[in-house]
């Protein structure tokens, strides 16, 4: 596949190739050192700082995806974000051919994310609200192109500067989150290291972690998730209607979602209060999976532009 060839000659592209020093992420030949990783995860869960890091990820990383009725329908399906990733990774790698519809459905379907025609509908409505300009390829009139557009690339500035914001409450950045994030090239530069990742070692953060991955099989429920890990302590309120108005989804449909949780044995609840209590293992988990998030991206500056942790 000629995709997959191209992700393996840029693994020392893009700021993917990890430079010498302590906490690398990724070893010289563009593998996840997965040992460094725990150990750094491991470390952040335990760090004074941590809490903080983790308020601010948990509080505005969801207002990112919450921000447009488009944003929040987009976070409800990790799969088209998945095709939003194959988009910017693919024009990184291709820039002068952009994104194939055709071979975004066909790496997006192999790397088992979402059918072909599941992707085509993605591209179908991305297209629709202006996400993304399709072209025709100026060399072949049988080809079309697809390039993000100034909206989405916005879009991607905006959440990274969240996810950089907390990031920085640990990790010592080489310039603001702000100003980090909308750097030119940054935000396409990390989606092509996760596309990389992927496609190398089919890396991805919920993919050793059952609990993301049960929450994310269903509509919003990554960002029932986060609040969840919001949690000070191992007692939270989960207010049903609040969180389905602000999510845009049914009050049951949040209730369905507690219900599930509580009989995997994550969390217990006490209708009809909505006073929601986890269980320990539970919640150190959620702390890691925070951990995770902010460790991923925080070691991947660090390989790019040489900061140290603080």
């Amino acid at each position: 596949d000629v995709f997959v060839v191209t992700a393996r000659v840029a693994s020392d592209w893009f700021g993917i190739r990890v430079k010498r020093g302590g906490g690398d992420t990724l070893q010289r030949n563009g593998q996840i050192d997965l040992s460094a990783f725990a150990s750094r995860v491991e470390k952040l869960v335990s760090d004074p700082r941590f809490p903080i890091a983790k308020e601010r990820f948990c509080t505005e990383v969801p207002a990112t995806f919450l921000e447009s009725t488009f944003r929040r329908t987009l976070i409800a399906d990790t799969s088209c974000y998945a095709v939003i990733i194959g988009i910017f990774a693919m024009n990184k790698l291709d820039p002068e051919n952009g994104a194939s519809p055709g071979l975004l459905a066909k790496t997006i379907e192999a790397g088992g994310m979402a059918s072909e025609s599941r992707v085509r509908a993605f591209v179908d409505t991305l297209e629709h609200v202006g996400a993304i300009r399709i072209v025709q390829h100026p060399d072949d009139a049988r080809r079309r192109c697809i390039f993000p557009t100034e909206m989405l690339i916005a879009w991607e500035r905006n959440w990274l500067a969240a996810v950089l914001g907390a990031v920085g409450e640990i990790f010592d950045l080489p310039a603001t989150a702000n100003t980090l994030a909308h750097t030119e090239g940054v935000v396409e530069s990390y989606f092509t290291s996760v596309m990389v990742r992927h496609v190398n070692e089919h890396f991805t953060l919920f993919g050793d972690f059952p609990e993301a991955e049960a929450f994310m099989q269903r509509r919003h429920g990554y960002l029932l998730m986060i609040h969840l890990a919001s949690a000070e302590g191992l007692r939270t309120e989960v207010a049903r209607v609040h969180l389905a108005e602000r999510f845009g989804v049914s009050a049951a449909h949040i209730a369905a979602m507690l219900a599930d949780a509580e009989s995997r044995g994550w969390l217990t609840r006490t209708p009809p209060s909505s006073l929601v209590e986890l269980s320990p293992a539970f919640a150190e988990r959620l702390n890691i999976w925070i951990a995770r998030e902010i460790a991923i991206v925080g070691m991947w500056i660090e390989a790019r532009y040489g900061a140290r942790g603080a």
